[in-house]
């Protein structure tokens, strides 16, 4: 039996209330659901703005500034809850690679469905 909407909102709220990091990284592997870190993390760590779209989805939204550079492409986004306790993964996504120069901003905006 599924849970009720309002569990569901609930879930969707939390998860929101609580990413705060979103880190970059230049591996390429695939991406699974037991992903417990980025592969090769680039030392950034980029606040996220979270928005509840729906009842079991959520758009987190962050940007690698001009600031930043590197000589790897990069290959992957980690989003992540941090604590004073630790952190806890929320999901890895990977993509075709992009070269990060003081030239060029990357705006990273990933959807995610909470079922």
């Amino acid at each position: 039996m599924a849970v009720n909407d309002y569990l569901k909102r609930l879930l969707v709220e939390t998860i929101a209330n609580n990413i705060n990091e979103v880190k970059v990284g230049f591996d390429g592997t695939p991406a699974t659901s037991s992903d417990g870190s980025p592969g090769k993390p680039a030392p950034v760590t980029l606040t996220p703005t979270v928005k509840i779209l729906d009842s079991n989805s959520l758009l987190v939204e962050a940007t690698l500034p001009t600031t930043e550079s590197y000589d790897e492409t990069i290959k992957e986004v980690y989003v992540q809850m941090r604590d004073t306790s630790g952190f806890t993964p929320v999901s890895r996504h990977v993509f075709a690679p992009i070269l990060k120069t003081t030239e060029n901003e990357i705006k990273i905006q990933l959807l995610i469905e909470v079922k």
